[in-house]
């Protein structure tokens, strides 16, 4: 997929960050069978979730971005929860919620990597998914920021308003990054978004923000194994869905540097990488492994059929310590 070819959705969340509670109540809606497209339902959706309109509206576009939705009628817009969103945090007879009230950091990383990964077809650009497939800096600020998505999206067909970007970006900021006092203590009053857990951006004055590549030790393997799979899955899928590779090696800079891959999107550095796809192999025991000889770093699988591989089954062992 190329920048141009993404379809730009730089509004919707009526500047709110998503806010921890927010996804439990918007599946409680839809496991009521209450539309979170509908306009005739916004003011009984206010009642019930105890929000004012704006954050209705907001937490209905959040719910699409994290992909835990898919849209079963386009024409009505219906939705419905993906299976992931379900064996994450719906309780039923057979399968207690993985974690509903989303307490253990591992989610907030699934979460992230569920919102910022580029699919292949259809794929929506905002400032955060720009922010973790296309930057290559270290350290930038709101005016930065803006130029840099400005110059990237030069050729691309749709233009974005100054105002519409301005609040995008803001919004951005707020719902990942972490603010310090002046004693380096964390400021509680930054964590509004689950996503500020993560610690992928850091405020560290009034204008300029820090986003390290770090080897992300709160990352969990099992997360992380999901993410590569995810990502070689769709890294052999055409813009229409539709399988068009069945390689068995994919190589070690791939999955550091391409858009949508689990170095950028996670923002590791090489040893980070390295030290991950060494527990990867364990935890699969031996299906997936990389080597480095003589300079040329690749991964290679040894299931069957990789897209008959359903990567949330790595994710079990995480959420039943």
């Amino acid at each position: 997929m190329s920048i141009e070819s993404s379809i730009l959705k730089f509004s919707g969340h009526q500047t709110f960050p998503v806010r921890y509670g927010w996804i439990y109540k918007i599946i409680k809606e839809i496991l009521d069978n209450n539309s979170i497209s509908d306009k005739q339902t916004i003011e009984s959706q206010m009642v019930s979730m105890g929000m004012g309109k704006n954050m209705v509206l907001s937490i209905r576009h959040w719910i699409r971005v994290l992909n835990l939705v898919v849209c079963t009628d386009k024409k009505n817009q219906t939705y419905e929860l993906t299976d992931l969103a379900k064996r994450l945090f719906v309780n039923d007879n057979k399968h207690p919620a993985y974690d509903e009230y989303i307490d253990k950091i591992g989610t907030v990383w699934l979460l992230h990597w569920l919102t910022q990964s580029i699919p292949s077809d259809n794929a929506e650009l905002n400032t955060s998914r720009w922010f973790f497939n296309y930057f290559n800096g270290i350290r930038t600020d709101k005016l930065q920021l803006a130029k840099d998505i400005n110059l990237s999206l030069l050729n691309h067909s749709k233009e974005i308003t100054e105002a519409t970007l301005k609040k995008d970006i803001d919004c951005f900021f707020q719902t990942y990054s972490t603010k310090y006092t002046s004693t380096s203590k964390i400021n509680e009053d930054s964590f509004t978004s689950p996503f500020t857990e993560l610690g992928l951006i850091v405020q560290f004055d009034s204008k300029n923000y820090l986003a390290e590549l770090t080897d992300r030790k709160s990352l969990p393997i099992e997360v992380f194994t999901y993410a590569l799979i995810d990502f070689i899955q769709n890294k052999q899928k055409d813009n229409k869905g539709e399988i068009i590779s069945d390689e068995t090696t994919i190589s070690f800079d791939t999955l550091l540097n391409d858009v949508g891959s689990p170095g950028k999107v996670f923002r590791l550095t090489s040893n980070g990488l390295s030290d991950k796809l060494d527990d990867v192999e364990k935890l699969t025991q031996g299906k997936i492994a990389w080597t480095d000889t003589q300079g040329l770093k690749q991964v290679q699988h040894h299931f069957d059929d990789l897209h008959k591989v359903e990567p949330s089954v790595y994710l079990d062992s995480y959420y039943q310590r």
